[in-house]
């Protein structure tokens, strides 16, 4: 279902009240906040979790998301978000490959025909959500790049 028409709408929501100005929290409420849009994510999210074909691919805090994605989805999608910090601009990645069918996924992780570092294991099964520093990745390459850090 496309998302790129959807509004954030909180129940309850008093008229003028900014998402982050205390509201939700004070009335011990919470949204969800579906959106293409990142630098509005940014802005008003405590938490984001990024989707790919309809599965999590990396979840974790607004700061970790921005500040250190790791899944190569992620990554991508990240790198072309406008900034309007000069000094915050980040090198853009292109995907490349055929965008598969949402009602088709291909085997294995789901982002595997665009990534460029798919491998052996990425084609064959589906990675499951890790740990990570208190963020969430569902990535093979994150998860090597982790086991090589640690040794």
């Amino acid at each position: 279902m496309p998302t790129n028409g959807l509004r954030a709408r909180r129940v309850g929501a008093r008229p003028g009240a900014e998402p982050d100005d205390g509201f939700a929290t004070g009335y011990g409420l919470s949204y969800v906040f579906i959106s293409h849009d990142l630098s509005v994510v940014e802005h008003i999210a405590d938490e984001v979790m990024v989707m790919y074909l309809g599965r999590c691919v990396e979840k974790g805090t607004k700061e970790q998301i921005f500040n250190n994605p790791r899944h190569p989805y992620t990554q991508a999608l990240l790198s072309a978000t406008p900034r309007l910090n000069p000094d915050d601009r980040r090198e853009r990645i292109k995907l490349t490959g055929e965008l598969p069918s949402p009602l088709n996924p291909p085997p294995g992780c789901a982002f595997n025909a665009r990534c460029s570092r798919r491998f052996g294991p990425c084609t064959q099964l589906q990675p499951q959500l890790k740990e990570y520093d208190g963020q969430l990745v569902a990535c093979f390459a994150v998860d090597q790049d982790e086991t090589r850090r640690s040794r």
